[in-house]
């Protein structure tokens, strides 16, 4: 019989560890529920602040921010030059703005965030100077003989 008190005891023992890591895992998923619901009532809450200007021959401008960080300014003109900016906080925290234009010549972002192309290497750069310096020759091209006028030149 003490075998069967202790069996049952030891199972006992183990069922209240089991219940007690299951009842932790539940506090810290409500814990983390409620904190992404109040981070999500943030945005939720978020006011916005809108301007638009247009003057009806193609110029424009507008901006609008909002109190939890994001925000964004532009202007263009007829001739459909553009430029602006925009700004946001990332997931991590760190404040990121961005400037650009925009024209004929294409999208010109600006910030830095942005991702930069690594380094020309050197022997790249030597390269193309190299090239520079020593442009190609164009090679001579045999050119056909032309005929006199009314003349043909016909074999047999």
């Amino acid at each position: 019989m003490p075998a069967i008190k202790a069996f049952g005891q030891a199972q006992f023992e183990q069922q209240s560890k089991s219940q007690r890591i299951m009842y932790k895992h539940v506090f810290l998923i409500a814990v983390v529920l409620i904190s992404a619901s109040w981070a999500r009532d943030d945005d939720a809450h978020a006011k916005a602040e809108e301007h638009k200007k247009e003057d009806g021959h193609g110029n424009f401008a507008y901006s609008y921010d909002i109190t939890n960080g994001i925000g964004a300014q532009e202007a263009g003109d007829a001739h459909n030059n553009v430029h602006g900016q925009f700004h946001f906080v990332s997931k991590e925290g760190v404040p990121v703005q961005v400037s650009y234009t925009a024209d004929e010549n294409g999208y010109h972002p600006q910030g830095d965030s942005l991702p930069t192309p690594p380094p020309t290497p050197e022997a790249i750069l030597k390269a193309l100077a190299y090239i520079e310096a020593h442009p190609p020759k164009e090679e001579a091209k045999p050119r056909p003989h032309p005929q006199p006028h009314g003349h043909t030149d016909i074999r047999v």
